[in-house]
């Protein structure tokens, strides 16, 4: 930890913590940068739902984002209406660029008759950051619009603030214009924290400089349970012992393929290893998810584990429930303790079911968590939705089940490593 009596300030931009896998990260990165800057740090969340985050996450103090959020001006909802809202981010901008200009150049009181007390105070805190934290996670991605983003990392740098990229996924891009803007950006960033190989690959093949780059793990790992863990004996399950399975489902809306039918047949994968799990080992099944109970989100995943439900056989039903309620990320951890296997389609479902201890059958939807996977030597307990078969994944439960205890030791060997690699990392930020 640097000592320094200062108190830091930092500041965690372009997050969206209604997705609770983005809150387990910002959890995560709470503890690495109060052991890095200090418990007293002052840490800031430019969030773009901030509102709502602050009423499910009271444990952090949110700021609405500078970019990607509803315009407010009249001038900008009507571009918005007329189909050129890409034009308000950009206008915003240049405009917010500008003022950062005069405040550095102590031509503050200009901006304030130029622009919302709101933006105004946005940017006296980038301009007295120590440090401006893009959090980690897996919004870096062409599947998304990216320029709020960029937008905000030109910013951050046109204040002169080291700029970080936290433990994520990220590219690869293949458009020129987002070529361009990240190899700009990345080259002037202070370091670029990656989660696997196939996204060191891609921000290298922009041309930066590898030292730049560094190999970590998903923040979240540094979390721990608020309980401990119910002791695993070594040895087979007795006939008393009832098999509780949990399971996250997610929507593939970003990440379907039309022409095969990816999310069909993934639903069908998913009864096939549930129906499995009850008939041939007597299971329990849950469908408990991380992104679920948060009204404000775009997206709940216990509404689509009750599509999953409605298409299971009549005589499974009874065995298998719905889990909607919210939870705070180790609350979901301390949740999954109580199951012997959980199969994972959300990434933090996966991981925050490994830092419960629970072994994981992994359900990758892009590449973020097959990477994770072959990291920790655990393929045999991944599968894709873009290759997955009913009676693939029929085998894959039933070969878990069966072999559980080896599993249990295997998650075991690899749970201080993983979070001893996520928080390795603080040692690559700047010292401020």
């Amino acid at each position: 930890m640097v000592n320094n009596k200062k108190r830091k300030r930092i500041l965690i931009t372009n997050i969206v913590t209604l997705n609770p896998g983005d809150a387990a990260i910002l959890q995560g990165m709470f503890q690495i940068l109060r052991q890095k800057y200090g418990e007293d740090a002052n840490i800031v969340v430019f969030d773009r739902l901030a509102a709502a985050a602050s009423r499910y996450y009271p444990w952090a103090s949110f700021r609405q984002s500078v970019f990607g959020h509803p315009p407010k001006g009249k001038f900008a909802r009507v571009l918005q209406r007329l189909g050129y809202g890409h034009w308000n981010d950009r206008l915003r901008y240049w405009l917010l660029r500008s003022c950062v200009a005069l405040i550095r150049s102590r031509l503050a009181f200009i901006p304030r008759v130029l622009i919302r007390q709101e933006d105004y105070s946005a940017l006296q805190e980038y301009c007295a950051a120590d440090v401006v934290i893009s959090t980690g996670g897996t919004y870096l991605i062409e599947n998304y619009n990216l320029w709020p983003a960029i937008y905000d990392y030109r910013l951050t740098l046109a204040c002169g603030r080291p700029l970080v990229f936290f433990t994520q996924s990220l590219g690869p891009y293949h458009r020129p214009k987002y070529q361009a803007a990240f190899r700009n950006i990345f080259r002037q960033a202070h370091g670029i924290f990656v989660r696997d190989q196939k996204s060191w690959d891609h921000v290298s093949a922009l041309g930066v400089g590898e030292s730049n780059i560094v190999l970590g793990k998903d923040a979240a790992f540094v979390l721990e349970p608020n309980k401990a863990a119910a002791s695993i004996q070594d040895g087979a399950l007795t006939p008393k012992q009832k098999l509780k399975v949990a399971v996250s489902v997610r929507s593939l809306h970003f990440f379907d393929d039309p022409e095969k039918d990816l999310e069909s047949n993934y639903v069908s994968c998913v009864v096939a290893m549930v129906e499995q799990a009850v008939r041939e080992f007597g299971a329990e099944v849950t469908f408990l998810s991380t992104c679920q109970g948060i009204e404000e989100y775009w997206t709940d995943d216990a509404e689509y584990a009750q599509v999953v439900f409605e298409s299971l056989s009549p005589d499974v039903e009874p065995y298998v429930k719905l889990d909607t309620a919210f939870r705070q990320p180790v609350e979901v951890v301390d949740a999954y303790q109580q199951f012997d296997l959980v199969i994972a389609t959300r990434m933090h479902a996966a991981i925050l079911g490994l830092v419960a201890g629970t072994p994981v059958l992994g359900i990758a939807y892009e590449f973020k968590l097959e990477e994770l996977f072959h990291q920790l030597g655990m393929d045999a307990a991944r599968l894709s939705t873009k290759s997955m078969e009913p009676e693939q994944s029929r085998a894959m439960v039933s070969d878990i089940l069966t072999h559980l205890t080896d599993w249990q030791k295997k998650v075991r060997a690899v749970q201080a490593d993983c979070s001893r690699q996520a928080a390795a990392v603080m040692d690559k930020l700047p010292n401020v």
